[in-house]
């Protein structure tokens, strides 16, 4: 694994802030929303994880989608698709992994305001609709990248596709 390249991947993702901020609370509104569901009954944890699924193959269709200039620049200097790969494996990791740390902080402050402040009824109810215990977002993270894996199959699917003379034509 070329560890430069998937550092690049991640530097490139901030280029483009606004979507990866906007999917990064996505996926963070989504880690609580598939952790909730999964301490719940066994039998809807299929919805969940097919909520998963939908929201990380949306996501690497939409990475594919727009950085087919990048990417077709990338080839015509000379990027394999392994390279090509890394830099959309990157991006989705830099998302996952900062809206996993984002609720896990989220998770922090509440009980410090708890812990703080006492048990309110405001803050008993926040903590009730945000908290999430260190083991069910560590199953959840588990759930959500392996539910992105199809994704990237498809997105890489489309990246090896754009032809590199993409880059040279005027759009």
């Amino acid at each position: 694994m070329n560890f430069r390249v998937f550092f690049k991947s991640v530097k490139f993702a901030f280029r483009a802030r606004i979507r990866v901020l906007a999917f990064i609370l996505i996926y963070a509104i989504l880690f609580i929303i598939v952790s909730k569901g999964m301490t719940n009954n066994p039998s809807e944890w299929l919805t969940y994880f097919g909520m998963a699924f939908i929201v990380a193959t949306i996501y690497a269709i939409l990475i594919s989608q727009f950085r087919r200039r990048d990417i077709s620049i990338f080839k015509c200097i000379g990027w394999d698709n392994n390279n090509v790969m890394l830099l959309m494996v990157g991006e989705v990791v830099l998302v996952s992994f900062s809206a996993f740390l984002l609720v896990f902080q989220v998770s922090i402050e509440i009980i410090g305001f708890i812990g703080y402040f006492g048990s309110s009824a405001l803050l008993t109810s926040i903590r009730d609709l945000l908290f999430i215990d260190l083991s069910s977002m560590a199953v959840t993270l588990l759930v959500i990248i392996v539910c992105q894996i199809p994704g990237l199959l498809l997105s890489m699917y489309r990246a090896t596709k754009i032809p590199p003379m993409r880059a040279l034509r005027e759009e």
